[in-house]
């Protein structure tokens, strides 16, 4: 069987695979103890094995019943608040939180995954990952930065210099940015992902009001 080259990538084992994609349980029948992350790393592992057999097996002779774990999972997955992502044929497991949902339906496809991406169990602690999905986001909205403030002046004011003290410039010479630990910058880190959200979602309402204004003043003008 012909697995998908982005499932597999150069991987000859299942421990190759569980080190290239971050896997760090060892998946047994009746495990001690289960708790969200081994449950939503199960979920994932065997969603994504799933969905590339049914991609790769013409048969019928399977196919109901790997559609059928298919189902099962993604609405387990629901009920425990999360929902399932693809990019490149990988799927993940992140948080169903409605602003991040919502921004990521506004935004171009490689942002949106990120965005929903930032939520993922597995980068928690990642720094340097959280950074460069937050520079991404600073380039995505720089070019909406003077009707942001337009909109809300303090809070264009305080993104974009949480953006540029944390994100995008190296600030070595400050005490305080070179005193915090970890955990207290991606405290920091994860602030900043709010605050973006909270912001493209008041450019995204201004946008919409703008359109309902031109069709009601549209309207008026028209009415006899």
């Amino acid at each position: 069987m012909n697995l998908n080259r982005n499932l597999i990538k150069r991987c000859i084992t299942l421990d190759d695979f569980n080190e290239v994609y971050g896997y760090k349980y060892r998946f047994i029948p009746y495990p001690d103890n289960i708790d969200m992350e081994y449950l939503l790393s199960f979920f994932e592992y065997v969603y994504n094995f799933i969905k590339a057999i049914i991609d790769v097996d013409t048969s019928d002779r399977y196919c109901e019943y790997y559609e059928n774990i298919a189902i099962n999972i993604r609405s387990c997955v629901e009920d425990i608040g999360h929902k399932l992502i693809c990019k490149n044929d990988i799927y993940i497991c992140v948080e169903n939180k409605p602003e991040a949902m919502a921004v990521a339906e506004i935004v171009d496809d490689n942002l949106s995954y990120s965005v929903l991406e930032y939520n993922h169990f597995r980068i928690k602690g990642n720094l340097g990952k959280k950074k460069n999905i937050l520079k991404n986001m600073a380039d995505d909205i720089e070019p909406e930065r003077s009707v942001l403030r337009g909109i809300n002046k303090k809070l264009s004011d305080e993104l974009f210099l949480l953006l540029n003290k944390f994100i995008r410039h190296n600030n070595e010479d400050n005490e305080y940015i070179t005193s915090l630990d970890e955990v207290e910058l991606e405290e920091i880190y994860d602030e900043i992902y709010q605050i973006w959200l909270l912001a493209k979602l008041e450019l995204e309402r201004k946008n919409r009001k703008d359109y309902i204004t031109k069709i009601i003043s549209s309207v008026n003008q028209n009415d006899k």
